[in-house]
């Protein structure tokens, strides 16, 4: 009997939510089985006809632009009035009239730029070039959130269903094909969380715990991304002196926590501080970086001067992120993000060319309504899980999902918008998952796959919508009509 029956099996008998299950899964590629599949498909539907529409959308138009400047010139620099339109019409690879001499002012720090530099070094300046890196980043998402969701909870189903639903939700399929920063940040934060469950399970007072330092260099790389990331470090590491706390208690060596554990966790904000110190080396080495010789008329600190010109530097992004509130007609009050309330509309044209009288080409970064909406019910429970301690792996997938949606919730009046929401929305589809497999539960069957027909339900109307939804998550043109047929509540307008 596989640990997935056993589950359905013991369940029955005892509690309805006494879901740990005890037993390691079936290993071998039978455990890599689901989660492959679950990552074709995210590629069948994210890497097709990628350089459509093709023009810079949404914020691509600085983001692909700051990516060519770094790969050129090891900073970010200001482009010329029509810098869109010479990129567009040129070859890919011969662009370099679009920039300027000076200095241009960015808020977001270089890793996720260079990211997307990876892909236009080997692909040119195109729309193809400049999305591809973020594609496949969110292609390894999807693997990764099936291999967490099994590790976390034993079971080979709740993991491949945690992959098919990520691999199916709009929001990430939009957002893993447009050039931004918040799907390698995802993808960076995916990373740590992995690491952190990998270490979490294999704790021992003998070995160097060579995963504590990779969920440092991940979140290193995510906070070098988008300084977000930082809300992630805290909850993960809280999470990590959270586990070690009780391994002491239940070993009966809790004198050594101070000592063995927390005093060493110390060193990690140092490292990955280090970590994002160094994504800054273009700056470091560069002569005209963005208040690069700030410091050489203004420093009075013991700091050298090119740490005091980055420190002036990252005040002033500071007071950006803290005090922006420019009235923006898509931003999105954080309260309604795991609802969905109000996407963003990243790109819109209504030029007839679908054959129908009007025409209508968008692309929104709209989540699958079924992932969404019954999502936010299984995260509500799974909360209720973490409070009466029924089900281990609630814990760090709500921590998770809170990480990424909670600090926002203090910044109501800041310009925002819903598709940040790709960075918690992994969270959402193992608290689905685990939701679905909770359902499976109470079916009484012989049949293997009737025991099962919940979640297979559930993953075949999903389908259903994502195919539904997907000509307005890539961009395809299709009647106006159609069009308004998938705009279900007048805030996605």
């Amino acid at each position: 009997m596989t640990s997935d029956e056993n589950l359905i099996e013991t369940s029955t008998k005892t509690e309805v939510f006494d879901l740990d299950i005890k037993e390691a899964p079936a290993g071998g590629w039978i455990g890599w089985l689901g989660p492959l599949l679950a990552t074709g498909l995210a590629a069948l539907l994210r890497l097709p006809n990628l350089g459509n529409p093709k023009t810079l959308v949404f914020d691509e138009t600085y983001y692909a632009k700051d990516a060519l400047s770094l790969l050129n010139f090891g900073v970010e620099r200001k482009f010329v009035s029509d810098a869109n339109e010479k990129l567009l019409a040129s070859d890919g690879f011969n662009y370099l009239d679009i920039f300027t001499n000076e200095a241009s002012y960015v808020v977001h720090p270089p890793i996720g730029k260079w990211v997307i530099a990876s892909g236009e070094a080997i692909f040119g300046a195109t729309p193809f070039g400049w999305r591809i890196a973020v594609a496949i980043l969110g292609i390894l998402s999807v693997l990764l959130t099936a291999r967490i969701a099994r590790r976390l909870t034993n079971s080979n189903l709740i993991g491949t269903l945690a992959g098919l639903l990520l691999a199916l939700d709009g929001l990430h399929i939009a957002m893993s094909r447009t050039a931004l920063l918040d799907t390698p940040l995802s993808f960076f934060i995916l990373c740590a969380f992995g690491a952190l469950i990998i270490d979490r399970d294999r704790l021992s007072n003998n070995k160097f715990r060579v995963w504590r330092w990779l969920m440092v260099l991940a979140l290193g790389l995510g906070i070098a991304t988008k300084w977000s990331g930082v809300y992630f470090a805290i909850t993960f590491g809280a999470l990590m002196l959270f586990w070690d706390f009780q391994r002491r208690r239940k070993d009966a060596e809790l004198s050594k926590w101070m000592n063995k554990d927390f005093f060493p966790a110390l060193l990690m904000p140092i490292v990955a501080f280090g970590i994002y110190l160094a994504s800054w080396i273009g700056w470091f080495r560069s002569a005209d970086g963005w208040g690069r010789n700030w410091g050489l008329a203004n420093n009075q600190s013991w700091l050298p001067d090119s740490l005091a010109s980055l420190l002036n530097y990252h005040q002033d992004m500071f007071k950006f992120h803290t005090s922006l509130n420019t009235a923006h007609s898509y931003q999105a009050n954080p309260w309604g993000w795991p609802l969905m309330i109000r996407p963003t509309s990243f790109f819109y044209e209504s030029e007839n060319n679908c054959d129908a009288l009007a025409c209508a080409q968008e692309v929104i970064p709209l989540g699958n309504p079924l992932i969404w909406w019954t999502g936010a019910f299984a995260l509500i429970l799974l909360f209720a899980f973490v409070v009466h301690r029924r089900f281990s792996a609630a814990l760090p997938i709500v921590a998770a999902f809170l990480a990424g949606w909670m600090p926002w919730l203090f910044f109501t009046q800041r310009t925002v918008f819903n598709f940040y929401s790709v960075v918690f929305i992994p969270y959402t589809a193992m608290a689905l998952a685990v939701l679905l497999y909770l359902l499976n539960t109470q079916v009484q069957s012989a049949k293997p796959i009737a025991k099962r027909w919940p979640a297979i339900t559930f993953v075949l109307a999903t389908a259903a919508l994502t195919a539904f939804f997907y000509p307005i998550l890539v961009g395809q043109s299709i009647p106006f009509e159609m069009w308004q047929l998938r705009m279900w509540l007048p805030s996605w307008i």
